[in-house]
Parts: C-alpha cells; sequence; structure tokens
C-alpha cells in the first residue's frame, strides 16, 4: 500500500467513525477486536510474534473501550456479566500471548461471536435506546 492510499484509507476511516452512532461504533470495534484476535492467531501460525504482539495489544485496548463504555446504572446486570467476561477475554490474551496459544485465541473468539451477534442482531428502531 502506498502512502498516499494508506493515507487515503485512514481518513476514510476517521470519516465513517465520526459519521457513526454510538451503536454502530460499538459493532465496528466487535468487529476490529475479532479481526485483530483473527490475524494474531494467524500470526502466531507463522512465527511472526511481532505482528501478534501489535495485534494482541490492539485487541486488548479495544476490550479497554468496550468496558469502558459500559453504563452500570442503566445496564444494571447485563453490565455487570459483560465487564466480568471483558475482563477474563483480556486476561486469556495475555496468557495467549505469553504462551503463543492459538487455540487460547479461538476459544476467546468464541466468546466474544455471542457477544457480537447479539449486539449485531439489535434492531435498527431499538439501536438508539440501547445502553450496557
Amino acid at each position: 500500500m502506498t502512502h498516499a492510499s494508506l493515507k487515503k484509507y485512514q481518513q476514510t476511516n476517521k470519516s465513517t467513525a465520526q459519521q457513526a452512532s454510538p451503536y454502530q461504533l460499538v459493532a465496528m470495534l466487535f468487529q476490529k477486536l475479532l479481526g485483530n484476535i483473527a490475524t494474531a492467531k494467524g500470526a502466531i501460525s507463522q512465527k511472526n510474534y511481532d505482528l501478534k504482539g501489535t495485534e494482541l495489544s490492539n485487541a486488548i485496548a479495544i476490550i479497554g473501550v468496550l468496558e469502558g463504555s459500559l453504563d452500570f446504572k442503566q445496564g444494571g446486570e447485563v453490565s455487570q456479566n459483560l465487564a466480568s467476561l471483558y475482563k477474563y477475554c483480556s486476561e486469556q490474551l495475555l496468557t495467549a500471548s505469553t504462551n503463543n496459544d492459538p487455540d487460547k485465541l479461538e476459544e476467546i473468539i468464541q466468546v466474544l461471536l455471542p457477544i457480537k451477534s447479539g449486539w449485531d442482531s439489535i434492531p435498527l428502531e431499538s439501536q438508539g435506546r440501547v445502553s450496557f
């Protein structure tokens, strides 16, 4: 990718994020999170440990953003459960990184997929009222 096309890609992504609703931003974060973990999984199999480290650091940062966006007052028990799952996933990502364990990464993907699927299935008319 040339410098000019990279710059255009970054501007497009920034513009998309600026125009997205809070609901869409969370959906984008989940997509990016799962992509980071999948890329790290591939990097481990290719013994590209620098890429693995970068991808898992980004994944942990995204989980931090997701956790930080929880609304415990309105979300109640759902928010508490999500916070626990996010903490678990962050801990497991660190373990997977330390041990170069692609199976652990797959386990984390399987934990996150139902959450993403549930998020994606929220009806359009309810998206503005969603709060966790």
